[in-house]
């Protein structure tokens, strides 16, 4: 397999990974939160837009795989969700403590921040 069609089947799970996360949470919050031992907060509306955000962003993942190289930009944009993603996380475990899901959600957006720079840096050097 070439490397643009490796990408775009990593883009393609990162897309699926994201929409079925952020669907859980739109549809099960109550019952992770709960089997985790995480205090609700006071309004859904705390986990309903982060995840529909997060939905949105597994559908512009798909967008990507379409033609990726066309769709750089949007690799971008992706990166950067992804760093403020980790960074919000990772400053809010050491400033507040965090329950520990967020930190391997975290993780797995680390391995999301590292696909993009490594698809950034192939399709710069193709151009």
């Amino acid at each position: 397999m070439d490397k643009e069609k490796t990408f775009k089947v990593s883009f393609r799970l990162v897309g699926v990974y994201d929409v079925l996360l952020g669907g859980g949470f739109v549809l099960f919050f109550r019952n992770i939160y709960g089997a985790l031992g995480i205090v609700l907060p006071n309004h859904p509306g705390y986990i309903y837009v982060p995840a529909l955000f997060l939905i949105c962003g597994g559908i512009g993942e798909f967008l990507i795989a379409k033609n990726p190289l066309r769709n750089l930009d949007l690799v971008i944009v992706r990166l950067l969700m992804k760093l403020s993603f980790v960074g919000a996380v990772v400053y809010s475990h050491f400033k507040y403590g965090i329950p520990t899901i967020f930190l391997l959600i975290s993780i797995l957006s680390i391995v999301g921040i590292i696909k993009n720079l490594l698809f950034i840096r192939w399709a710069s050097s193709i151009k």
